[in-house]
């Protein structure tokens, strides 16, 4: 016996696996195994669909109202059906059904479906990050400015052409926005979810703070104004001062430490 194949299952076996599979992802076009009893198929099919299908509708509650049962249940299955997963987790389905929605595009769905997916999935991101608030050492009222800003590390942020965070039953906008929006997510010490719509220096000051996350506001916002070409820094960092400011009363900034001299 080859040990490198002692622990592989038996070819019957792979094959029943993957008929069964196959069949519960599309028992319209694959026939399920032979030898297993109708009723317990139809079983397994009845609970697969519907676990995805609420699994879905947690996830995207705001596509889900947008579109009747019929629609629905028609774009779960051919989740099913057509997309292969790359990830094993659970609780990265989410991230799955977005990447089926861009690369798919199924047709019958409003033109702004997969930005919107896309947003309604951060939440889930920032909901389920691994990180730990009540363990991070932070001066929650040093001065940002001066002293490093520490960057909430559960913030998420998107750029969107259409306005997804405002997108609804009563609101269902036909066209893109003049120009894109950046918003972003984070998780709150009292983990409920927070939301903030970035302007493009806010988005920069954010993605500097988590680049560099030992150098102090005063610096990152000298970076900015160079980066802008400003003829006045100083005037930069005074309103940048005030960014700074919003960040930590939204929950975006966690406080500030000492910087690296």
């Amino acid at each position: 016996m080859n040990p490198s194949n002692s622990d592989a299952p038996p070819e019957s076996l792979l094959k029943l696996q993957r008929e069964f599979a196959g069949h519960l992802r599309d028992p319209e076009s694959l026939p399920a195994p032979e030898n297993i009893e109708e009723r317990r198929m139809a079983i397994y099919r009845r609970l697969f669909f519907g676990n995805l299908r609420n699994l879905m509708a947690k996830n995207f509650p705001v596509l889900r109202r947008l579109v009747d049962d019929e629609t629905w249940d028609g774009l779960i299955r051919r989740f099913m059906a057509e997309h292969r997963a790359q990830t094993p987790m659970f609780t990265e389905i989410g991230s799955e059904f977005v990447r089926f929605i861009e690369e798919r595009q199924p047709e019958g769905l409003p033109p702004f479906t997969a930005e919107l997916v896309h947003w309604e999935y951060l939440e889930t991101v920032v909901r389920l990050h691994e990180a730990r608030l009540e363990t991070i050492t932070v001066d929650a009222q040093a001065d940002p400015v001066e002293n490093a800003p520490v960057i909430n590390p559960t913030t998420q942020l998107g750029l969107y052409h259409w306005p997804v965070h405002q997108i609804g039953p009563k609101f269902q906008p036909e066209t893109p926005l003049d120009a894109p929006v950046v918003l972003a997510a984070c998780r709150q010490r009292d983990h409920t979810i927070g939301f903030m719509r970035f302007n493009p220096v806010t988005a920069r000051l954010v993605e500097l703070m988590k680049a560099s996350p030992d150098s102090s506001g005063r610096t990152l916002l000298t970076t900015i104004a160079a980066e802008l070409k400003s003829p006045d820094t100083e005037a930069v960092v005074r309103s940048g001062a005030g960014m700074l400011e919003k960040l930590r009363e939204a929950g975006f900034i966690l406080g500030a430490r000492k910087a690296d001299q």
